[in-house]
């Protein structure tokens, strides 16, 4: 991964931080979404809240240039994750510590993964006779809410287990502890955004990324 220049040295440091932290203790899925990403070109930017309008978000860093190559060359993952960036915001940090950082590169780190899958799909659509992958809304989302859900299973700690239950992404068991709630992240796709598994699934990751099929 590289950082857009310009970044202040404390956030740079978080964010460096939260991928040791997420490889660290994540599962085999978080380490290997988060090497992924460190071994690509992938574009970190940390923004003020009032530019990106959320802790996070993940696009493409050009259409114009994304398009061209999609209509010119075949794409590795890792390629196609240097067509991506992770924006964070400032806020997030700066309130939220570690813990932000890190619950937003787990969450927007699997939008970038699922977004460079599309990318790396749509490239090489010759060669894929199932058919390409090309996600809606609700199922980037349904992955990366269970994923952030999974990784604050791992931490298991109150301040991440408090927070997923407080978000629904994670409920309480019988004998204590907690379990990813299916039915609390169902629910939070529908009130939240608008979203549901037998109607309105939001756009197509291609759509979202600017990208002409």
């Amino acid at each position: 991964m590289k950082f857009e220049s310009g970044i202040d040295e404390k956030y740079r440091q978080s964010v460096t931080d939260a991928f040791a932290t997420i490889m660290a203790k994540g599962n085999d899925h978080h380490r290997h979404v988060m090497n992924e990403i460190a071994e690509s070109d992938l574009l970190i930017r940390v923004q003020p809240v009032s530019e990106i309008n959320a802790s996070g978000v993940t696009g493409v860093i050009s259409t114009v240039s994304t398009n061209f190559l999609l209509a010119t060359e075949r794409l590795s993952l890792r390629e196609a994750l240097g067509e991506i960036y992770i924006a964070i915001a400032e806020e997030t940090i700066d309130t939220g510590g570690q813990r932000g950082c890190e619950g937003t590169l787990v969450h927007e780190g699997q939008h970038a993964f699922d977004f460079a899958q599309t990318l790396e799909s749509l490239s090489n659509k010759d060669m894929n006779l199932l058919g390409q992958f090309n996600p809606t809304l609700y199922e980037l989302e349904l992955a990366a809410h269970k994923t952030s859900a999974e990784y604050m299973m791992c931490i298991n700690t109150p301040e991440y287990t408090d927070e997923g239950k407080d978000l629904m992404i994670l409920c309480s068991v019988d004998g204590g502890g907690c379990a990813v709630s299916a039915d609390g992240i169902e629910r939070r796709l529908n009130e939240s955004y608008g979203l549901f598994a037998n109607g309105n699934q939001g756009r197509l990751a291609t759509e979202m990324m600017g990208i002409v099929v």
